[in-house]
């Protein structure tokens, strides 16, 4: 399920550092550690519907980078684009306050619906990351990348929103076709859309123990906090505490007062967001410096 907040939010001010590369035949941004680092590793972050077109994903990555010391790739992977950054105001306006009799206002409000329509109702045929074709073309570039990676390499993903589907998913995935060994040695996923929440979560777990963070948004729309919850208690009850019992690692966090796509489209002036987004983003980075 997607809904207004997978569509709005705030752009951050920042210079990305990475280049864009050519990828396993995809185009793919390629954010390094600052200096010289010796990781094997590397984390695919699969962005949030904006894709590389919002500038926030490019920053993001360099900081996982920065802080991991692990390269980071964002590859431009969202079947037919991804949704253009120019949404994200239009939302916010269509979503706005308008005066019940403020007819120009009104009409100005149904056009932007329009505009916005013309936008979603494509991306949802073509992109969605439950379609088994946009699903594999992103399973696939993982598996290469994680066949690529020098001895003693491990794979990370971090999913957002749109992305967030398939950092969960993929947890659930052999490194080949039929094979029997893991994909995913760390995953992080904020605010995932569509997911099925908690059988998914579960799974992701634990079909081959995969570490798996997630940050949830307490009124995100899309997965709601009793599932969240519910997920928990089902993980607990199959799998232990999370900390390594039984080979399982997990951690699901709640961050309150937030909505969804808090941890990448942060609104300026927002505090309670902002200070949500630090705190997944320092989740993530000390998941991946703990598992790879």
């Amino acid at each position: 399920m997607a809904c207004p907040d997978c569509f709005r939010g705030g752009v951050v001010t920042g210079d990305p550092k990475g280049t864009i590369e050519t990828l396993y035949g995809v185009t793919t941004y390629v954010a390094k550690p600052q200096g010289t680092s010796s990781s094997p590793s590397t984390i695919v972050y699969f962005t949030d519907a904006f894709g590389l077109d919002l500038v926030n994903n490019k920053v993001l990555a360099d900081a996982y980078a920065s802080a991991t010391g692990i390269r980071v790739l964002v590859p431009d992977i969202i079947p037919g684009g991804p949704m253009p950054a120019w949404v994200l105001d239009t939302m916010e306006n269509a979503m706005g306050s308008v005066g019940l009799f403020d007819i120009s206002g009104q009409i100005n409000r149904i056009l932007m619906f329009a505009s916005l329509l013309r936008q979603f109702v494509p991306f949802m045929y073509r992109a969605r990351p439950t379609i088994p074709a946009t699903f594999n073309i992103c399973l696939d570039y993982a598996r290469k990348v994680k066949a690529d990676l020098p001895a003693g390499g491990k794979l990370g993903l971090a999913g957002f929103c749109w992305g967030g589907y398939l950092s969960v998913n993929l947890c659930a995935q052999a490194d080949k076709e039929g094979g029997g060994q893991r994909l995913v040695d760390a995953s992080f996923a904020a605010h995932p859309s569509f997911l099925s929440a908690p059988g998914q979560i579960v799974d992701a777990v634990l079909k081959f123990k995969s570490p798996l963070a997630i940050a949830h948004a307490e009124k995100d729309f899309n997965l709601k906090t009793p599932a969240v919850e519910e997920a928990e208690a089902a993980l607990r009850q199959k799998a232990g505490n999370g900390d390594g019992e039984n080979g399982y690692s997990y951690q699901l966090t709640t961050y309150k007062g937030v909505d969804h796509g808090f941890a990448v489209r942060a609104k300026s002036g927002d505090q309670t967001a902002a200070a949500a987004a630090d705190g997944a983003k320092e989740q993530a980075i000390e998941w991946f410096k703990k598992f790879l």
